[in-house]
């Protein structure tokens, strides 16, 4: 099954959250057409884009599908060294919440998984090395990809869930809905939350 990932926030919003969802690529589609055929949006999915009301549709609408998630978020990792380049820092960080997303979902694959990533974050140099490094994480059975996040319904999808748990950490009037949205999933165990902070963590 598919690994689909994105991130939401970053270094100078105090947050940064990377959603890794693994889904079929047909199931992701038929959601994703669900959903708009109820709310009749259009263009690209994104969860920076959507209200409340339509993101929990959403999730509820990815319950007849297969699927699981896991969200790692970095808050107090964030704070860069001094002297250090915030945009190298922001790297960093995305690096690291998606070794250790990939890392936390393998078990649960046969090894032969491909992950796909967003191609819209940062420059080409630096996806490249990217991709190498979560390559190497999934070894030669399985492959890594980036891809442009409009083409593709899982990582329209994923880009959602990591928007919401951006919101659920910021703290703004939104926060306790945005937290009501996911709290079944993560006491079901559907979605895994993972803090990065040093040492990442599993915060069940």
């Amino acid at each position: 099954m598919p690994i689909y990932c994105d991130e939401s926030g970053g270094v100078g919003r105090g947050v940064m959250t990377l959603a890794g969802l693994s889904i079929e690529a047909a199931d992701a589609e038929r959601t994703l057409a669900r959903f708009r055929e109820v709310t009749g949006l259009t263009g690209e999915l994104k969860g920076s884009r959507i209200d409340l009301a339509e993101r929990a549709l959403l999730l509820e609408i990815l319950d007849d599908a297969d699927w699981s998630a896991t969200v790692g978020i970095a808050i107090s990792a964030l704070v860069p060294e001094q002297g250090s380049d915030r945009g190298d820092h922001d790297v960093a960080i995305y690096v690291q919440l998606l070794e250790d997303v990939i890392g936390a979902m393998m078990p649960a694959t046969d090894g032969c998984v491909s992950v796909f990533m967003d191609d819209g974050r940062y420059g080409p140099e630096t996806l490249a090395l990217v991709r190498k490094d979560i390559a190497a994480i999934i070894g030669p059975c399985g492959q890594a990809q980036l891809e442009l996040s409009h083409r593709l319904p899982g990582l329209q999808i994923a880009d959602v869930i990591a928007n919401t748990f951006f919101n659920r950490a910021m703290v703004t009037d939104r926060q306790a809905r945005m937290a009501a949205i996911v709290a079944p999933y993560l006491e079901s165990g559907k979605v895994r939350l993972r803090v990065l902070s040093g040492d990442a963590q599993t915060d069940d």
